[in-house]
């Protein structure tokens, strides 16, 4: 609950500090009063933007704080722990300052924040309703969160939207796979056509130079087929030979010998060098036989040759960069996955998780439609009460092309509160309604229906009386009354039918004094209560009459059942005034 408010130095307020009740807070005043300055000074606390034209002629500072104790709502201290808010001892502290510069502060238990997360937190605390104001309800996202929390389904729909954002993820990483197995594909056709190019230039059979070696022995076979042939005559000619020139010098460096035996040293050497010629000729005679059984292939050694070129050229490298590339061409071949087996069975099981996942939209679907009837015809019972017998609110859901499971998972379909104000005009969507108090009646219709399921801790009504009076007017008061009793309540009200239903009320006053004009806002009890609800009733022109009838009014609506009360009073009240002196 919003315990205690304090408005510092800003527009026509000097300073005030209200505390709050539980329940139903009503905020009165005559036209122009500047009950509006406690409404849009809420709105600084919820993160609306200002400058310092909000501030108090004369001031150099001003600032909003309040005081909401949350200690009966363990689910809201939870929902500000995940944005990093810690309630102490179960109180939050929101604040906001405003300099002349147009500077200022948004604080939150005293650490400074950014006014998005002040705006965020705001939204989790307090619902605003007033014309043009905001208006967390009429977003469709909300209203979906609304029904479906009403139709007990916003669990199973919250567990549909992660299972969705779980398919859609591992949709994308499908795809991206199924991508690249194809881009592989494509990427092998080419690597084992380059491998086999490889291969097929048989780049283990010796080194390019080897190649070229051998191609010039080739080409020059006879020329060397005739130098060996000559080469083995001269050495082995029975008359001309050189071994049987040698052979004659042998025999006579023999006869030398033969008288004077220190010739035979050199008769020795003579022998060696006619073996040494020997061993040539049978070195010639082996690579003639050689060259003569060879097959005659220089045309492949030519094209072996030619290929090595055109492999170097493609890839840009010499020849031992291509007997590298061919192996890692082959480290690469070996990796690929040409199945694609696992991919396929990842697919497979994906399916059958969208298709679950399909069934369960479909039954939540199912279950929601069902629901639609009930809560249009609950809501329908009080927009009746309110004055809005002869309109209608509807639910319809947002179509949406349903991408099955060939596609992506279907996404839930949006909710939309569709309003109609009399029979036979359009249905429109509730947002686009131009009526800010119709606004308020469905808002307040809707509101009382989600009292014990609804998160915010404070509600804001603003113009909720506007073109409505008597009978109907009591069951305003009533309505918010019981709203009261769930959660705390303010209105602004101009009606006497429904400020006699608060449980607390304050009056709005303008006042000059030294020349200045200043707002005040004061709580008023008994007899000065029973004076504002007379002068709501009759004007200036209220009498001991009217102030019996609003003591009749005040009498009647605190007639109440004593389980409503109890409701009430069971949260009791914050120590809000300590924490005043903390920001200023």
């Amino acid at each position: 609950m919003l315990a205690w408010l304090s408005i510092q130095g800003l527009a026509l307020v000097e300073s005030v500090e209200l505390e709050l009740d539980p329940g139903l807070n009503v905020l009165t005043g005559e036209t122009g009063a500047g009950k509006s300055l406690v409404l849009g000074s809420i709105g600084l606390l919820l993160g609306e933007r200002a400058d310092g034209t909000w501030l108090r002629t004369g001031e150099r500072r001003g600032w909003v704080e309040a005081v909401l104790d949350l200690s009966a709502r363990p689910d809201l201290i939870e929902a500000l722990r995940e944005r990093d808010v810690e309630p102490e001892d179960g109180r939050v502290v929101l604040r906001r300052e405003i300099q002349a510069d147009g500077k200022g502060r948004a604080l939150v238990n005293g650490r400074a924040v950014l006014l998005a997360q002040l705006r965020a937190i705001g939204e989790i605390l307090v619902d605003l309703h007033g014309q043009h104001e905001h208006q967390l309800l009429l977003r469709p996202e909300h209203q979906a969160d609304f029904f479906d929390s009403w139709a007990g389904l916003l669990t199973e729909r919250q567990a549909l939207e992660a299972s969705r954002t779980e398919l859609l993820a591992e949709r994308r990483a499908l795809r991206e796979r199924r991508e690249q197995w194809e881009r592989d594909r494509a990427e092998e056709n080419a690597l084992r056509e380059d491998l086999e190019e490889l291969r097929g230039a048989r780049l283990e059979d010796g080194d390019e130079e080897g190649l070229k070696r051998e191609r010039e022995r080739l080409q020059h076979r006879d020329r060397l087929l005739r130098g060996y042939g000559e080469a083995r005559e001269g050495i082995a000619s029975e008359e001309r030979g050189a071994l049987e020139l040698l052979r004659r010098a042998g025999r006579s460096l023999k006869a030398a010998a033969a008288l004077d035996p220190s010739a035979g040293t050199l008769l020795e050497e003579m022998e060696r060098c006619q073996e040494s010629l020997r061993a040539l000729e049978d070195r010639l005679e082996i690579e003639e036989a050689r060259l003569l059984e060879e097959p005659l292939d220089l045309e492949a050694l030519e094209e072996r040759l030619a290929r090595l070129s055109r492999l170097k050229r493609k890839h840009r490298t010499d020849f031992p960069g291509l007997v590298a590339l061919r192996e890692s061409l082959a480290e690469r071949v070996r990796g690929l996955d040409p199945s694609g087996s696992d991919l396929g069975r990842a697919e497979r099981e994906h399916e059958d998780r969208l298709q679950a996942y399909e069934r369960r939209l479909d039954a939540f679907l199912e279950h929601r439609t069902d629901r639609f009837a009930a809560f249009e015809r609950e809501v329908g019972s009080r927009l009746s009460r309110l004055h809005l017998g002869a309109s209608s609110l509807r639910l319809r859901a947002a179509e949406s092309e349903r991408a099955r499971a060939a596609v992506d998972p279907a996404a839930i379909p949006t909710l939309e509160f569709a309003f109609q104000p009399n029979p036979g005009e359009n249905e429109r969507p509730l947002r686009r309604i131009a009526s800010g108090g119709e606004l308020s009646r469905i808002m307040l219709a809707i509101k009382s229906l989600m009292a014990e399921r609804d998160q915010v801790a404070v509600l804001v009504f603003d113009e909720v009386d506007q073109g409505i009076g008597g009978a109907v007017g009591e069951e305003v008061g009533k309505l918010l009354r019981t709203l009261g009793a769930k959660r705390q309540v303010l209105c602004i009200t101009h009606l006497p039918l429904i400020a006699a239903y608060g449980s607390r009320h304050f009056e709005v006053r303008k006042s000059a004094r030294g020349g200045r004009t200043s707002v005040t806002v004061r709580p008023i009890h008994d007899d000065e209560r029973e004076r504002e609800v007379a002068r709501l009733l009759a004007g200036d022109r209220a009498s001991e009459t009217t102030r019996r009838q609003a003591r009749e009014l005040l009498e009647a609506a605190h007639a109440e059942p004593a389980e409503a009360v109890a409701s009430r009073r069971g949260s009791g009240r914050s120590q809000g005034r300590r924490a005043a002196a903390r920001g200023a």
